[in-house]
Parts: C-alpha cells; structure tokens; sequence
C-alpha cells in the first residue's frame, strides 16, 4: 500500500485534523492524497442541525464514498460519528487525543459575563451544562463551522460562544477565551478524538489499527460503547469520560430532557465489555422521569 486516498470536509478545521493523520501516515511511508467531500450539512450553514439528523450528516457522506470506492479512508471528529454505521465501515484508527475540555470565548470569564448576554452553542449539553452554572444567562443555537461562529462572534451576534477547546487549539484561534472546568462542564463522548474510518476489514483497516494511538483508540471505543448501549448520540445531553487504557476511569453524567436535573455516575472498567455492562446498568438507575425514550420503552 503506497497511497491512501483521504476524504475529509472542506472546513479548515476539517483539513488540519486531516493532514494531522495524513503526517502519521506519511511518517510510516505511506503517501496520502487529501479529497475534500462537501456534506449536506457543509451546504447548509442555517438549518438546525439537529434537522438534518444531527452530526452524523458529517459522517454519512464521507462513508459512501468509502463504500463506493471513491476514498479509501475518511478523517472525522469522532464525536461526530454516529454509533450505528454501515455494516461495512468500521472506526479503524485515532490518533493521539487533544484536550477534552470546553473554552468559552468571551472578554470576560463565565462568572463575569452580564445578566441576559447571549452565548451562542448548538450543544443541547452544553446548554444544560450553561443553564445550571449561569442560568441567568440566555442561551442562543449557533451554526457554522468554527470560523463562521467566531465571525458572529466578532460582529456582536453572541456575546460569548462555547466550542471544544480542541478545536480552539488546533486552528490557532487569537480570541480571548477561558477553559471551562472539566467537571461542571463534562465533554461529549469522544471529545478531542480524531477518528478514521475504512472498510471492514481492509488492508488499509488493519494498516491504520496497527498505526493508531492506542490510548485514545482505547477512549474512543469505551466512550462509544457508553453510547451504544444507552442508544444515545452526541445530540443527546449525555457528558461521557474515559481516562485510562489497561484500567479505565469512566465518568457519566445525564441531563433529563424534560427537567432541571442530572445524574453522575461512575466506575473502573478494564474492557469495552465492561463498559458495555456498566451501561446497561445505568437503565436501571436514571431516572424514568428524565425522558429518554428508551426509559419509556421498557417501563
């Protein structure tokens, strides 16, 4: 295998975390071709995202073009992809995981920001997580691509916008901004994870496993099995945390949909079919009265 044809959306932040794995690959030997794929959620920059099926829009994409042979691998925030995808593509690599926290970027921190100011975030979480903190604070859906929030950001439509400190990072944003504290502000499942995937079972598959960061692919595969198991997505208002490889750390905590409330849990866990278990028994244990339809379903 001498070249891999990458796909990747056209957002720069797209294109930096692809050339991010295309470094890795190219470190082994291995040449990259970089394809930019626009997604119906690129086209779109107005409607809610939630609309058009959530974040796996994204995804889905990238994924046909896999199956039909246009691409050989596609490059994903992994907090993006969807816990059911097509029976043959599979999340074959990750590499090295940024930081988990969110930023808040505004002139002032959290605490110092105006009663009524606007903050602008498209994260049903991340609203529940703001409301609880500041919930004196109006809290406004934006859209976009990372440079198109920070623009509305500048002209004064939000007064502060809340955005994974991952993507802060790694597009050298300049705004004044705050990390938020990891525990009042737990991440979305796979935070700060880049993700790959290819074709079950392919060369290019097992080329990437072998090539991964093993920590983060690890996370990646504990956090979603979180998911999986709850049949949640990051649409959801869902916080989920692994730390850790050969013995993990995982953290939950869910906000009720139709309340002012949430629960935490937690637990150590030393596979994916652990996790997996402990899942299965957090059905027991949140609240028939927080709303999520499976509750309603086996009541």
């Amino acid at each position: 295998m001498n070249l891999v044809r990458i796909g990747t959306r056209n957002s720069k932040l797209a294109r930096i975390q692809t050339d991010m794995v295309a470094d890795v690959l190219r470190r082994s030997g291995i040449d990259a071709k970089i394809i930019e794929i626009e997604t119906a959620g690129d086209i779109d920059k107005e409607s809610p995202i939630s609309s058009m099926g959530g974040t796996g829009v994204f995804v889905s994409a990238l994924n046909e073009q896999i199956i039909n042979g246009s691409i050989d691998i596609a490059v994903h925030s992994a907090k993006d992809i969807p816990t059911i995808l097509p029976d043959n593509v599979v999340i074959a690599g990750a590499i090295a995981r940024g930081p988990v926290e969110d930023m808040l970027i505004s002139e002032v921190p959290l605490e110092r920001i105006e009663p009524g100011s606007v903050v602008g975030t498209s994260s049903m979480r991340r609203s529940l997580e703001l409301k609880f903190i500041r919930s004196d604070l109006t809290v406004k859906s934006i859209r976009g691509n990372i440079e198109t929030r920070v623009r509305k950001y500048r002209e004064g439509q939000y007064d502060a916008i809340i955005m994974a400190k991952a993507a802060y990072d790694r597009l050298n944003i300049t705004e004044n901004a705050y990390e938020l504290d990891v525990h009042s502000f737990p991440p979305a499942a796979n935070q700060g994870i880049i993700a790959v995937t290819a074709l079950s079972g392919s060369e290019h598959a097992l080329t990437l496993k072998k090539l991964s960061d093993q920590n983060a692919l690890s996370e990646l595969y504990l956090e979603r099995s979180i998911l999986s198991e709850l049949k949640l997505s990051c649409n959801d208002p869902v916080a989920v945390l692994a730390r850790g490889t050969n013995t993990a750390r995982i953290f939950v905590r869910v906000y009720s949909l139709v309340g002012r409330g949430y629960k935490d849990f937690e637990t150590s866990v030393s596979s994916v079919k652990e996790g997996s278990a402990f899942a299965r028994g957090l059905k027991e244990k949140i609240p028939d009265g927080f709303g999520y339809r499976w509750k309603k379903e086996t009541t």
